[in-house]
């Protein structure tokens, strides 16, 4: 597998695009997160020490960037910015499908199923790369912004970054599954955006009217539940069903999805 990861990183390592893509997340995560964790922490104090109202709000909003919360605040801003990744990994996919280096590869002497755990030793150095960063940046965040560092929590939900871990996996192996099946670069890219930021948003409000749950077990709001908007108050929240039922569910999901990228793969005409 280190060797398919060395082969991949030569690929890369090279490619402006990769550096452009993959460097701006790096740059947006910590740049945005800690400027508003800045701006909030003003806002927040100023409302919340002038009057019997704003105690009661402070009470209502915990903020996401004080231990411990700010494990989940750096979890929720790691997946806005993910998106890029994924972009960047569908790019990487179809470019080798538009320039036949994945034929090369098996005619150099690779067998299809190396190709497919190329791509996934890529994927999993994407995962492990931007969980260090969220990792970091709640650090940092805590640190800088927390007002008792001696009676906080600190690791206390540390488990937020795990979850993010898991997102960034089902986010990436769902973009594997659209390069693979469409391999043009732009239709491939719209049609994730499409079902990221539409189609499972909508399916999502539909099934979750009138406070149902189904909506929840979707591929990806499985994963996006486990880590919810840290600015909306807990007391609004609708979701009964488990952590631990919404782990299972994105990890059967995410099996079956590589399943039917290897099954297709290895019946798929390369000179497609």
């Amino acid at each position: 597998m280190l060797q398919l990861f060395k082969t991949e990183w030569l690929k890369i390592k090279n490619y402006r695009t990769f550096w452009i893509l993959f460097g701006s997340f790096f740059i947006f995560l910590p740049s945005m997160f800690l400027l508003t964790a800045q701006q909030f922490m003003r806002q927040f104090d100023q409302i919340a020490g002038k009057s019997i109202e704003g105690a009661v709000l402070k009470r209502m909003f915990s903020s996401p960037f004080v231990f411990p919360n700010t494990w989940h605040g750096a979890a929720w801003f790691g997946g806005m910015f993910f998106v890029i990744i994924g972009m960047l990994f569908i790019l990487l996919i179809t470019n080798e499908v538009q320039y036949r280096t994945h034929r090369q590869n098996i005619i150099d002497g690779w067998s299809r199923m190396d190709y497919i755990k190329a791509k996934l030793t890529l994927l999993i150095f994407f995962v492990v790369t931007t969980t260090v960063m969220v990792f970091l940046c709640g650090l940092v965040c805590g640190l800088l912004f927390t007002p008792d560092l001696s009676s906080a929590s600190i690791f206390e939900n540390v488990y937020y970054v795990g979850y993010y871990a898991m997102m960034a996996t089902l986010y990436l192996i769902v973009a594997f599954l659209v390069a693979i099946f469409i391999k043009r670069t732009g239709l491939a890219i719209v049609l994730y955006f499409g079902y990221v930021f539409v189609i499972d948003n909508l399916l999502w409000l539909a099934l979750t009217f009138r406070k149902g749950q189904v909506g929840y077990f979707l591929p990806l709001e499985s994963t996006d539940s486990l880590v919810p908007n840290p600015f909306k108050p807990s007391v609004v929240e609708t979701r009964s069903v488990s952590d631990l039922s919404l782990l299972i569910t994105a990890a059967v999901y995410g099996i079956l999805m590589i399943y039917g990228i290897i099954r297709y793969y290895k019946r798929t005409d390369l000179k497609t």
